[in-house]
């Protein structure tokens, strides 16, 4: 039997498995060494609400980077860097993803952010991570500083210690060990191992607490809303449940400590990254990595969808799985899930695209981008079409998923799962997915327009990029060929 194919919703959390908790509290301290405080506590900063589900890394970067000193907000952090005008897909053999730039990648944009604001930052990662020295030598050649702890004694006294220095620890946790409230519906159907951006602020060895903040609570549920209650904000968890929610995610932590250098205007730095982030340079996205060369990227991969995401890319693509087991009721899943995918996915795009394109003005107020703007603004009225907060709000509960996306695909795969005739349950809504197909292409021709309004001010065509090195290259070669006729002049014919 044919493997599944890869159907990427990634509208809850991230991944991973339970495991025993141990005691901290025995911490021997050496002879001579000062012993340090058994509890500290950070002032808080302007709280930022995450908003929906899968901005959780970014609400608590924009905390982290507000605790190092730089005034940002969720929208800004989107913008510089440069995640609101960034999108992946990839559609390889039995192989669909579709990834905004929040999710595809988070290090490397974040470490681009924090450099920006003369802010350093680390990734500090568990020994134990599957592959640890292959992740380690991509990022480290990409310029992100790595750090490795060993175990739950050497991640808490990581918190202790940047606690005790006057900055929060950003770290990945299971959701469903988490305190609130928001997290029962996880609870109640037994699902964990995702991953969850939370920030740790305080900790108190006498009573085995820690104090963290959630961006996340209110994020999904029937309680989607702005937490008015305050619950996310300076909230407690036990050691144990602390480290059983970190340990599922190898103890994943990120720090932002601020370096002394002042920030310099961002544009010449952020104006080109933008313009190959929309039009879809791989190398940009992926560098070192096959991925630049088989995935779709920027205006790219939404003009590729448009033509994945009509009944004739969609059957092509479900032919893969002829002659499976169960081969009916596996595409009917197939063809909801891939619904589900795109409206969750380019959902997640247009928040932080319309945002971040709000916010860039501001940040590069060097550059007159009312052109860029203005073009950007074309795929705004296009991504409406797709996009709908309830495949977000409620990533557990498909009934609850009543977008014209998630909507249509439902219907075709229930006709087909019914009738067993593809061709019959596409062709009702041939009109839908006409429009589906002209709202991707609407999109990529505004992020096309937009990416070249950036390149009518930061050019990116090979002779300008190139033209200093062919120009020394040329008159180098120049020279050689002139002091090849002077030696030739000078040497006996043969």
């Amino acid at each position: 039997m044919k493997k599944l194919p890869v159907l990427i919703l990634l509208i809850t959390f991230l991944l991973l498995t339970p495991a025993i908790a141990q005691s901290n509290s025995d911490r021997a301290i050496p002879a001579g060494v000062s012993v340090p405080s058994a509890e500290a506590i950070l002032p808080p900063v302007s709280y930022v609400w995450q908003e929906i589900n899968g901005f959780c890394a970014w609400a608590a970067t924009a905390m982290a980077m507000q605790y190092a000193g730089a005034d940002v907000t969720l929208y800004d952090v989107f913008a510089a860097s440069s995640i609101g005008f960034s999108f992946a897909y990839f559609n390889i053999n039995d192989t669909m993803l579709i990834l905004p730039g929040a999710l595809y990648t988070q290090a490397e944009p974040t470490d681009y952010l924090a450099d920006l604001y003369g802010i350093d930052y680390t990734l500090y990662l568990d020994a134990g991570i599957p592959n640890l020295e292959q992740n380690v030598q991509v990022w480290e050649s990409e310029g992100l500083t790595i750090g490795v702890v060993n175990g739950e004694d050497e991640a808490f006294d990581l918190m202790r210690d940047t606690i005790d220095s006057g900055y929060p620890l950003l770290i990945s946790v299971d959701p469903s060990w988490l305190p609130a409230p928001d997290y029962d519906i996880l609870r109640a159907e037994g699902l964990s191992g995702g991953g969850h951006g939370i920030l740790l602020v305080g900790y108190n060895d006498t009573e085995q607490t820690a104090t963290f903040i959630d961006p996340g609570v209110g994020s999904f549920g029937d309680d989607f809303g702005y937490p008015d209650d305050g619950r996310g904000n300076y909230s407690i968890i036990t050691y144990t449940a602390l480290n059983i929610a970190w340990e599922h995610r190898y103890y994943i932590s990120n720090t932002f400590i601020p370096n002394g250098d002042v920030p310099e205007p961002v544009d010449d730095r952020l104006g080109p990254l933008i313009r190959d982030k929309l039009l879809g340079v791989g190398t940009i996205y992926s560098p070192s990595s096959a991925n630049a060369y088989v995935g779709k990227f920027g205006e790219i991969a939404f003009r590729s969808m448009s033509a994945d995401m009509t009944p004739e890319g969609l059957k092509s693509f479900l032919s893969i799985f002829d002659g499976i087991e169960n081969e009916v009721n596996f595409k009917a899943s197939a063809i909801m899930f891939i619904g589900l995918g795109l409206e969750a996915q380019v959902t997640l795009q247009y928040l932080s695209y319309r945002t971040a394109l709000e916010a860039l003005p501001a940040l590069m107020s060097d550059t007159n981008l009312s052109m860029f703007v203005s073009a950007g603004e074309q795929a705004l009225p296009h991504f409406e079409v797709l996009v709908d907060n309830s495949t977000l709000i409620y990533p557990t509960n498909i009934t609850k998923a009543t977008g014209f996306v998630a909507t249509t695909f439902k219907a075709v795969a229930d006709s087909y799962n019914a009738s067993g005739d593809i061709d019959a349950a596409f062709s009702p809504y041939e009109q839908e997915f006409a429009d589906i197909t002209e709202a991707l292409l609407g999109i990529a021709d505004s992020w096309q327009a937009a990416g070249n309004e950036l390149a009518a001010i930061w050019p990116n065509d090979f002779l300008t990029q190139n033209g200093p090195i062919l120009a020394f290259g040329i008159g180098g070669a120049v020279v050689v060929v002139v002091l090849f006729i002077w030696w030739s002049s000078k040497k006996p014919s043969q």
